[in-house]
């Protein structure tokens, strides 16, 4: 695995940084790239950032590298993954063919797919709602490094247990959007790829995204890393092929602000733009998949967007960008405190009493397992910072666990600066 000392990476990404500086800059873009640096220079953040004032991008600029092996730098148009914003450009070929009455959202999955189980249970509008019960992935990381097809991902989805009655509940879920995906595709006869590049893409003059596909080169496209105490990492090898429909596509900074303005002007539909309008009076999406990370948010009224995609993945991120929001909403935002943990030695005697599968109350499951000498939540590394308790870099969260009376495991409490999760112990 790649790896770099962390005061190599924090040297040659403030270098970077450095030959990028845009001189004389004021006001919000001023501010924007005084609150970035600080993540850039302790090489906590790699990608683009792209901020708009009333329809006109007044900051566009890239971090750190796109290629740590090569030291090639990221740009402006470098290709990044922009994970479950993947689910909105799924929402918008869904809206187009209802409107061209290929497809409606009180269809029955069985209509399309009439072996699937509880397909007569199941709706289009489900699928589309993350209320069909099906779980958020269908199988084990390993199978996620090899290329599949629409057709192969619904036999997978065919195969998992439904977590509810369908329609009962929400549990956000990729897989529900991959079988929304095939359903698409069999309803207008075409590919996932063509219906974005019809729907999506050439509506939006989006000229430099696409679906992912394994065997394709695909130029300026960036690496994927994560973070740990020594600095950037290499993530593990996917093919995101396992996530056609909810976050397949690749695409640039000046894409996703392209593609926020096709929704704000009504080129997919006044209907869509009505719908996705949320009560901040604003547009927003948000994706996290293995070493790459997303977030495009824009007013109704385009009086400010911005994007941020990373090909870094950690918790940084979510400073950055709420950063951001605040910012260009004319806010006073201080300086950024950068999170720079104390990972010790192991103080724990025996780890395995910490494994085992852990539910939120929402439903939704994770495992810990120990890979080497590190505990491993699902993808997420945990570093020990006190007996019981963890740090891990994708969200910057703590993760400490909790005891019963007699000493035992009983449940884990999960805290980073926006968040709070408890998961019991099964």
């Amino acid at each position: 695995m790649f790896r770099h000392t962390k005061s190599a990476v924090v040297a040659a990404i403030t270098l970077l940084a450095l030959m990028q500086a845009v001189p004389g800059q004021t006001g919000k873009p001023r501010n924007i790239d005084a609150f970035v640096q600080p993540f850039v220079k302790a090489g906590q953040f790699s990608g683009v950032v792209l901020a708009s004032e009333n329809g006109r991008i007044i900051y566009e600029k890239a971090f750190g590298y796109a290629n740590a092996d090569y030291k090639i730098p990221n740009e402006k148009n470098t290709r990044i993954g922009i994970a479950s914003i993947t689910k909105l450009m799924t929402g918008v070929i869904r809206s187009r063919l209802v409107e061209e009455k290929k497809i409606s959202m009180d269809d029955k999955l069985s209509k399309y797919i009439p072996d699937f189980p509880n397909g007569d249970k199941i709706t289009i509008d489900m699928l589309a709602s993350h209320r069909a019960g099906i779980p958020h992935r269908v199988m084990p990381p390993e199978q996620e490094a090899v290329q599949h097809s629409s057709v192969d991902m619904v036999e997978r989805i065919k195969a998992a247990k439904l977590l509810f009655e369908p329609g009962t509940k929400r549990l956000y879920s990729s897989a529900g959007y991959t079988l929304l995906a095939r359903v698409l595709e069999i309803a207008s006869g075409k590919s996932y790829a063509q219906l974005l590049e019809e729907y999506v893409f050439r509506p939006a003059a989006m000229r430099d995204s696409l679906d992912f596909d394994s065997e394709a080169i695909m130029d300026r496209r960036a690496q994927d890393y994560w973070l740990d105490e020594s600095g950037p990492i290499n993530a593990a090898l996917k093919d995101y092929s396992f996530l056609v429909g909810a976050g397949s596509v690749f695409s640039t900074a000046a894409d996703l602000n392209r593609f926020g303005e096709a929704i704000i002007d009504g080129k997919y539909g006044q209907e869509l733009k009505t719908r996705l309008v949320g009560s901040e009076n604003n547009i927003a999406g948000s994706g996290s998949t293995n070493g790459h990370r997303s977030y495009l948010e824009i007013e109704k009224d385009k009086k400010y967007s911005y994007v941020v995609i990373a090909n870094l993945s950690c918790g940084a991120f979510d400073t950055i960008q709420q950063g951001i929001r605040d910012i260009m909403r004319g806010k006073n935002v201080p300086p950024p405190v950068v999170v720079n943990p104390k990972i010790i030695p192991n103080p724990n005697k025996d780890l395995s009493e910490f494994l085992g599968k852990y539910r939120a109350p929402d439903g939704s499951e994770t495992e810990l397992f120990l890979r080497g000498a590190y505990l491993y939540a699902t993808d997420i590394k945990l570093y020990p910072t006190a007996p019981d308790c963890f740090f891990e870099y994708k969200f910057f969260g703590n993760v400490c666990f909790v005891r019963d009376a007699a000493g035992k495991i009983k449940e884990i409490q999960w805290k980073g600066s926006n968040f709070s999760l408890s998961w019991a112990k099964e």
